[in-house]
């Protein structure tokens, strides 16, 4: 049957002293019953010194061998975009380019190219997903994450988890949790209540465990006055009580403090990478092995601590993990100088590079362009970086480094690139085929001769395009939400002089547009976000309608940063004494719920992005289950991804071209202090031109619950849920009502 009457929760309440608190073992439950099998026979064989070396990764390529057993141990590989650092590999589209695309099967196959490629290189871990929210809009990483939408990030986390695993490789979800923010990131402490941390924060994290994601990564900052990588209620309580993670958790680098080493192995940690850090600094590491050998970890286990069934159980959760992937049968010898490269991957990062750039702006048909004779193209991330980046010896976190075509983020999610397609160059193959004239200009601050050219291309009649960018990296949130390297003093210098003036606006966030989005002569707007290697060829496949675009923001554009709930405090030093508080005060609402819930307008809303042709909605159908249904469950059910409500709408492709069309399914919950919408599901529909197809989606319980603090579980609403069908956050096309009976 469809629909499921479930049966009534019990109430969760697990309170823990953090001197006394250990993680309960894990039990091999949620189809890790085998390899559990396989693990404690491997892991009951192994010298208590063996079983220290799987916890402690410092220069070593791999981690935790034992030859005599046949157990191989783990190489662990970086970068969101691909692999880091190492030669032959793709760099691919960001993530957040991913979830602008609100495509399932491309975020699918993406991540299974990643996991082909980390593979091919005999790579064990391939670090992602990274499943933090866009809580402020100048995040410096957010660029590596899904949006400001948990159900997005968590459908996107998904996909991720399953396309990287389906390779055998490990998937690493993180930075478990509320790494926010980049400013401070190491003596921050996010104070955060608990209807919000589960409603928001966790809920991807919750997708990627059900996912059955194999690693996680705990985060540099502290919660609610407890750091990520030694607090028993996030890792403890939340993580493998509630979500009953059976895989294993690794530090990020540096991020074990130093003298909590024994409470971070109690309160879930199995592994670390890096030294051991001072407290409340982002600048020193403490040049100490936390966990392995000779460390705090084997001296708190010989004064009992740490007790020793805690090491068997992170020895065993890892290794369990190898035998969950089938890592113990042929798996692939290291190699990192592997060539792994491939005309089909490419082809990908061209095909998602397209399918995630949003038109945000199209006044009088400008694009897709027709019949050119002559392109006047500017702005320096049109081009190639003068100044020598890519770097040959890999990622960089300086701020002025890369400031040409945008590939992707800085920081430790770079992945080198084989090669890169500008736009300029994917232009110039167009003019040769066309048999058209293109010129570029690409200095960004000379605005005088900026005009001076735009008025020669106005004169010919011709369509001026105009490629700015942000900088953002790892290690520092933006600065602000202006364009890079006075790129919106150049759109301007040319919107002045030339009446067809297309802006190409490469994000990795949200952007200020105030000073010219309404320009009467920019005509157009389109963000490409990182388009990876191939991100030149996406966005002429764009401009030259070989593509319809069908992207959507996974984020909301505001007309000034003072609309949004949060902002990022960029003055940030370490202090060195005492953590620096981040108030989560704004609770549920972020993005598009502060915008809609204090009716902010903005520039252009959550899930906008326009097309070539034109859709209709008609015939929304709402069908909640009829079963009496208990209100509760409890956290770790499965239940909660039982099906309690279809809702299906037809949609028509009413304009002159073929096109996708993104429809989004929100909900309004009667629960107490809740959002005005929340987004709860979207489809991908493909139609040719006067084709039309209807779109089911179905409602979880989890979907359709709160977070119940009193009971530590989650709740189904008594009263009327309102059900919303669009285009966008905004742009709703149909609406509808329904209820359960409780019992």
């Amino acid at each position: 049957m469809l629909l499921k009457t479930l049966l009534a929760a019990t109430v969760l309440v697990l309170p823990h002293a953090h001197a006394q608190y250990v993680i309960p073992a894990a039990d091999g439950s949620d189809g890790w019953a085998d390899a559990f099998y396989k693990a404690k026979e491997l892991v009951a064989q192994m010298t208590f010194e063996e079983k220290l070396n799987t916890t402690q990764q410092l220069q070593a390529p791999r981690v935790g061998a034992v030859p005599r057993l046949g157990y191989t141990g783990l190489y662990y590989a970086d970068g969101s975009e691909g692999i880091r650092g190492l030669p032959f590999a793709s760099a691919f589209d960001m993530a957040l380019n991913g979830a602008a695309s609100f495509d399932r099967g491309l975020l699918y196959r993406r991540a299974a190219a990643i996991g082909e490629e980390a593979r091919g290189k005999g790579i064990n871990v391939q670090f992602g997903p990274g499943v933090n929210l866009m809580r402020v809009p100048e995040a410096g990483r957010g660029f590596e994450y899904y949006g400001a939408d948990p159900y997005l990030a968590g459908q996107a986390a998904e996909q991720h988890v399953k396309g990287v695993q389906a390779n055998g490789v490990m998937a690493l979800m993180r930075h478990y949790i509320n790494n926010e923010q980049e400013s401070g990131r190491h003596y921050t402490n996010v104070l955060v209540d608990d209807r919000t941390a589960h409603e928001l924060y966790i809920w991807p994290f919750q997708d990627a465990v059900h996912a059955g994601v194999v690693s996680a990564m705990c985060a540099y900052n502290a919660i609610n006055g407890v750091h990520a990588c030694n607090n028993e209620q996030t890792l403890g309580k939340w993580l493998h009580e509630e979500l009953n993670f059976q895989g294993f958790v690794m530090s990020d680098f540096g991020s074990i403090i130093i003298n909590e080493e024994g409470r971070s192995a109690n309160a879930g940690c199995d592994t670390v990478i890096g030294f051991t850090a001072y407290p409340f600094n982002d600048t020193q590491i403490f040049g100490q092995a936390p966990f392995g050998p000779n460390s705090a970890l084997s001296r708190a286990l010989a004064n009992g601590t740490v007790p020793q069934s805690r090491l068997d159980d992170m020895a065993t959760r890892i290794v369990a993990s190898w035998y969950k992937l089938g890592q113990d049968q042929d798996y692939p010898l290291l190699e990192t100088t592997a060539n792994v490269l491939s005309k089909e991957h490419n082809e990908l990062i061209r095909e998602l590079g397209a399918k995630s750039t949003i038109l945000l702006k199209n006044e009088n048909n400008t694009l897709p362009l027709k019949n050119v004779k002559y392109l006047y193209v500017f702005g320096q991330a049109a081009s190639v970086d003068l100044y020598g980046f890519p770097r040959p010896g890999g990622f960089s976190f300086g701020i002025d480094d890369d400031k040409g075509t945008f590939p992707g983020g800085q920081g430790s999610s770079y992945a080198n690139l084989p090669y890169l397609i500008t736009p300029f160059e994917a232009l110039q193959s167009r003019a040769r085929k066309d048999q058209s004239q293109v010129f570029g200009y690409f200095d960004n601050f000379n605005h005088t001769r900026q005009a001076t050219y735009a008025a020669a291309a106005d004169a010919l009649n011709a369509t001026c395009l105009v490629d700015v960018r942000n900088q953002c990296s790892e290690g520092y949130d933006r600065a602000n939400l202006t364009a890079s390297w006075e790129g919106d003093q150049t759109i301007l210098a040319v919107a002045s002089r030339c009446a067809d003036t297309v802006v190409i606006y490469s994000a990795c966030g949200p952007f200020n547009v105030t000073s010219w989005v309404d320009h009467p002569n920019i005509t157009a707007i389109l963000n490409p976000g990182g388009g990876g290697q191939e991100a030149g060829n996406s966005l002429v496949d764009i401009l030259y309608g070989e593509v319809n675009p069908s992207a959507r923001l996974p984020y909301t554009i505001g007309y000034q940063l003072a609309d949004y709930p949060a902002v990022a405090d960029t003055t940030l030093r370490p202090p060195n004494t005492s953590y620096a508080d981040i108030d989560y005060s704004e609770g549920l609402y972020i993005d598009y719920r502060w915008f809609d819930k204090n009716e902010i307008e903005p520039a252009f809303e959550f899930g906008f992005g326009l097309s070539y042709t034109t859709f209709s909605y008609s015939d929304l159908s709402v069908q909640p289950s009829t079963a009496s249904l208990y209100a509760d469950e409890k956290p770790s059910s499965q239940a909660l991804y039982d099906c309690l409500a279809l809702v299906t709408i037809s949609i028509t492709n009413s304009g002159e071209v073929d096109g996708t069309e993104i429809p989004q399914l929100y909900l309004g919950s009667p629960a107490a202090d809740s959002p005005v919408k929340v987004l709860r599901g979207f489809e991908s529909v493909y139609l040719k031109k006067g084709e039309s197809n209807t779109v089911t989606y179905q409602l979880t319980r989890r979907d359709l619950s709160y977070w119940n603090t009193q009971i530590e579980g989650w709740t189904l609403p008594t009263g009327e849920f309102q059900v919303y069908v669009g285009a966008s956050s905004r742009d709703i096309r149909a609406s509808g009502k329904m209820s359960f009976q409780l019992q």
